[in-house]
């Protein structure tokens, strides 16, 4: 439910998110531990040491507050977002720098992923590959969570939006020819 609010301006009409795909927590807890203690820790400790102070202190605090809001935000909106009708992925760095790509299931080639290291195998997370059409470049995620379930998610998404797709164009192609033959017996 929040996904569909945090993400909404990136999605067209009509389109709904299946399952969003965020880098591993576990890869940017030492990230996390230096806002925390630099930002949040450091400045109530030099508070309590000396409460005259309290002013820089509690600008320190603030600081460092904002700051892992914005870390935080980063890691939210550093995505990979699977929907009924494409792949979007999401790069996010601070407020004015963000950037997003727009994969069509049908210039999909092939989608993989890869594990690597003991604490990847461990804590269940990898980088995500997926290759288009035409395009050297692969696109994709790295040390995110559970990608053996993310590969799976892309790939049904795929294959349902291809079936309907083939499907749309079935009924197009029938309604087509129907009104080809209504239009020949109605000429002689």
């Amino acid at each position: 439910m929040l996904a569909n609010i945090f993400y909404r301006s990136h999605l067209n009409p009509g389109e709904k998110i299946i399952y969003v795909a965020h880098v591993h927590p576990f890869t940017i807890y030492r990230s996390f531990i230096k806002y925390l203690f630099f930002g949040l820790a450091l400045p109530g400790l030099f508070y309590l040491m000396m409460p005259p102070f309290w002013p820089a202190w509690g600008a320190w605090g603030a600081i460092g507050a904002l700051s892992m809001l914005v870390f935080y935000l980063d890691w939210y909106f550093d995505a990979l977002v699977i929907t009924n009708q494409s792949l979007i992925d999401l790069e996010w760095v601070g407020f004015w720098n963000r950037s997003s790509t727009r994969i069509e299931y049908h210039t999909i080639e092939g989608v993989s992923y890869e594990i690597n290291g003991f604490w990847a195998v461990m804590m269940n997370y990898g980088d995500i590959s997926i290759e288009r059409l035409g395009v050297g470049q692969p696109v994709g995620l790295s040390a995110v969570s559970f990608p053996k379930s993310v590969e799976r998610e892309i790939l049904n998404a795929q294959n349902e939006f291809m079936r309907n797709k083939s499907f749309r164009d079935h009924q197009s192609l029938k309604e087509l020819l129907t009104n080809m033959l209504s239009d020949h017996s109605n000429f002689k």
